[in-house]
């Protein structure tokens, strides 16, 4: 009689299952955590993908501040403990004396392999999987951030010193650098540097693909008792400097 499961008595289900059984051997299963492991190695650099939004932000993510910086650390260093954990997991172990004529002992080697391999790959896989996820969350974060958007406005007055043979005033040197981004096709930024409430220096700026648009206006021989306003101004953002002699520089910017 022939038992059951064995022999001609196997369905096709347990055939099949007998196939899948095939699978679970002790090397097949020591192989399929050497691949997970180095399936953790290779795609780990999906989070630096995810952290630049696609390429929609420039590696680095400049001028990543609050929540998304918080985020980024946070994917990074669970990106790096998964690589820790996987290369741990593949670390090669050479037990000598071994008698593979020893059923006994060939079986405690392999329970020893998958009681440290097993859960280190695990741990490794689940680290990755919240690294990807918290990456992505991120991007997302940061590429929704208006604040990166807002506009960008230096203004310098340094003194000019003249020889001390020659009879010239002092004079001082305004220099003013400017950037509006998030602008629109079709939109122009504009700059007006006046002294004393009357223009020395103007810029019509159009913006590049990325939406845009800088300028540097640089202003020598300033008398260093002249007042010196800038005024710049890209769709509804509007920023201003003004420069009383001898007080501080006073940026407003409002939207």
């Amino acid at each position: 009689m022939t038992g059951p499961g064995i022999g001609a008595s196997l369905t096709a289900r347990q055939r099949a299952l007998r196939a899948l059984a095939d699978e679970l051997t002790p090397v097949k299963s020591l192989a399929r955590l050497d691949a997970a492991t180095a399936r953790v190695v290779t795609t780990v650099t999906v989070v630096g993908t995810l952290l630049t939004g696609f390429g929609l932000a420039a590696a680095g993510l400049p001028g990543i501040d609050g929540a998304a910086e918080v985020l980024a650390v946070c994917s990074v260093v669970l990106a790096v403990l998964a690589v820790l954990c996987a290369l741990i997991a593949q670390t090669l172990t050479v037990t000598r004396g071994l008698n593979t004529n020893n059923l006994l002992d060939v079986g405690k080697w392999y329970e020893r392999r998958f009681v440290v391999r097993a859960p280190l790959t695990q741990v490794a896989s689940v680290l990755l999987v919240v690294a990807v996820a918290v990456a992505g969350i991120t991007a997302v974060v940061y590429l929704a951030d208006d604040a990166r958007d807002g506009p960008s406005v230096a203004v310098s007055r340094t003194a000019s010193l003249p020889d001390p043979s020659a009879s010239a005033a002092p004079t001082d040197k305004v220099t003013v650098e400017v950037t509006f981004r998030g602008m629109g096709p079709g939109q122009v930024a504009t700059v007006t540097v006046a002294v004393d409430g009357r223009p020395v220096a103007q810029a019509a700026i159009s913006p590049t693909a990325e939406g845009t648009a800088t300028r540097t206006l640089t202003v020598e021989r300033v008398p260093t008792a002249a007042s010196v306003t800038v005024n710049a101004q890209a769709g509804n953002t509007r920023c201003g400097v003004d420069g009383p002699p001898g007080k501080p520089l006073l940026l407003t910017c409002a939207s």
